[in-house]
């Protein structure tokens, strides 16, 4: 509200200041044989769109306020703004914000002190209330405005629990609030009968179940199988490990479900295999051991080449080169397997099994590849046998059946 106040008298304005309407209403009896022998003074009172003028006797701006009692209530806030050009005063008047306390089915109009907190106002009101009761806006808030402050009595609330029920009291807070004030923590899994939003109520029961989900791991061996080949590099009857075998892992996880502490339920489910290695044996299926261990591309069925283009009968002998020989005539390497032939009868780069014709001594799989003596000179193949006479020793000359496996080309590498 603003006011102008024009006065018959003449001065300079004081500083500004905040005029309490109950400071000056004490002094009202003084003023009232003054009033009657001052002059009137016209004033006019600006209270938002409204103004109204009013004829005053009043010679100073506390003579008015007092004058207007009627209109002020003493919780009003009066800010003097200066003096006007005219000499009048310049006043502002915050009004007390009104109140509706509604508590105890009872509805109430008062006056509050701006900035004055709720809980100072309900004290004033002689209006108590709990820390269970619900008090809206909070306690602790402060008043800057018109607004209506209620007081909703708490009322029993059930909750039951982690296999304990409690009774508590409780108003105007939604369920998720309550278990809060109670120190009740929900799990992620955890269920009740009524939502967290929910608002709750007098006779309200909430029922807590706690839900648990645990996992393990549990691992099931996959036993290996074996795997069982024949070799034209092992005597019959023996046998060699070519792969170890090694158990596998079935990894199964455990989930299981516990309701209020107990378990209602347990799901298996297959999350990881690390797959077995099987055992591959190799069975022999040579006469005998033998002597040339090279890989071809062959089998044996009782000693015997089970595929073959023609077999020769013929002495095959045997013959070393000195250390730093690599190559034989058709220039292919000279290892253990290679054998010199005549080119005219078995051709250079076929490939043959040599086994003596009383199954004594194997020589094995072999590459026609080298030459030497052998034209006219009776022998059907010298077999290589490493780089010393001693290595020949075993082997000496022996009565053969060479099975020609495949037929060269009689093709020369270094020509």
């Amino acid at each position: 509200m603003k006011v102008s106040f024009r006065s018959a008298k003449s001065g300079a304005g004081t500083a500004s200041t905040i005029i309490s309407t109950a400071a000056v209403l004490t002094a009202s009896a003084a003023l009232c044989a003054a009033k009657l022998a001052a002059p009137k003074t016209e004033a006019v009172i600006f209270d938002g769109e409204y103004i109204e003028t009013y004829n005053t006797r009043a010679g100073d701006l506390n003579e008015f306020i007092l004058e207007q009692d009627r209109r002020l209530h003493p919780f009003d806030r009066i800010t003097y703004a200066g003096m006007t050009e005219s000499g009048g005063y310049e006043l502002v008047v915050e009004r007390a914000p009104d109140i509706t306390i509604v508590a105890d089915g009872i509805e109430k109009e008062v006056k509050a002190l701006r900035g004055e907190t709720v809980s100072d106002l309900l004290a004033r009101e002689c209006i108590t209330y709990d820390y269970c009761d619900h008090v809206s806006p909070e306690p602790d808030a402060s008043i800057t405005g018109n607004c209506t402050v209620t007081v909703e009595r708490s009322f029993p609330v059930t909750i039951n629990a982690d296999g304990v029920t409690k009774t508590t009291a409780a108003a105007g807070i939604t369920v998720g609030e309550l278990l809060i004030r109670e120190g009740l923590k929900l799990g992620g899994y955890d269920e009740m009968n009524c939502s967290t939003d929910d608002m709750i109520y007098e006779g309200m029961t909430i029922d807590i179940t706690r839900v648990q989900y645990k996992e393990h791991e549990k691992k099931q061996p996959i036993p290996f199988d074996t795997e069982y080949i024949t070799s034209p590099n092992i005597k019959i009857g023996e046998s060699e490990t070519v792969t170890e075998g090694k158990d596998g892992t079935a990894i199964i996880t455990i989930t299981e479900k516990y309701v209020n502490g107990e378990l209602v339920s347990s799901e298996a489910t297959d999350t990881g295999v690390i797959e077995p290695i099987n055992a591959v044996i190799a069975e022999g299926a040579a006469i005998g051991t033998p002597y040339s261990k090279r890989e071809g591309n062959f089998t044996l069925k009782n000693g015997i080449p089970t595929e073959y283009e023609y077999v020769l009968k013929g002495k095959v002998t045997a013959y070393y080169a000195p250390e730093g020989v690599v190559g034989t005539y058709s220039g292919r390497p000279l290892v253990i397997g290679s054998v010199g032939v005549d080119p005219d009868v078995i051709p250079f780069g076929s490939e043959l099994y040599i086994v003596s014709e009383d199954g004594t001594h194997v020589y094995g799989y072999a590459v026609a590849s080298d030459t030497g003596d052998i034209k006219g000179s009776g022998v059907l193949c010298d077999a290589y046998m490493g780089t010393t006479y001693e290595d020949c020793l075993w082997w000496q000359a022996q009565y053969c059946n060479v099975y020609v496996l495949s037929v060269g080309d009689n093709s020369v590498y270094w020509m």
